[in-house]
């Protein structure tokens, strides 16, 4: 292989990476945000018809914006994880089928979830990490973690598509 060649593949490789990064978190922090307004938007307009308090509208709208921005920032990690490990697959072995990247996310939750088994957190800390006590908790967070981050990894694959599956000719 050509040094040109390495260095198209290498950029192609930091290319997958920054979309996974990028684009995976806000894609997820936008799926968990419009997960949550959905379900709570009835509750909320029964509540604010009942108290009649205007203000409470302004406290929703800062508390769904803090909710992104944490999604963001917990996202980014594993989001990140399992763009290199994507791209390393997919540029260097050729497999860059949308299952690799469901894979690579899948193990990138996998090693977040034995994070946080393992390492807690000092409580001034500004590392996020899930707690599971149970076998149980932790295949649930898994599942669930797992099914939410589909719709983002799949369009993280779709907009990678052509530093994935760009020849490596010389």
């Amino acid at each position: 292989m050509s040094v040109g060649a390495a260095l198209r593949s290498f950029g192609r490789v930091i290319g997958i990476v920054l979309i996974f990064s990028i684009v995976g978190p806000l894609a997820f922090a936008t799926l968990i945000l419009l997960i949550v307004a959905g379900f709570s938007a009835p509750l909320l307009q029964i509540a604010l018809d009942l108290v009649n308090l205007g203000a409470l509208g302004t406290v929703v709208s800062v508390a769904l914006w803090l909710l992104v921005v944490a999604t963001w920032l917990a996202s980014f990690p594993p989001s990140a994880v399992a763009g290199c490990i994507f791209a390393m697959v997919a540029v260097y072995a050729g497999v860059n089928a949308v299952w690799m990247a469901w894979l690579a996310v899948a193990l990138a939750i996998i090693g977040v979830i034995v994070l946080g088994i393992f390492i807690i957190p000092d409580e001034s800390s500004a590392v996020i990490l899930p707690s599971a006590r149970s076998a149980a908790e932790t295949l649930s967070l898994f599942a669930v973690l797992a099914v939410l981050a589909i719709v983002p990894t799949t369009l993280c694959w779709w907009l990678a598509k052509p530093l994935h599956r760009a020849s490596i000719a010389a």
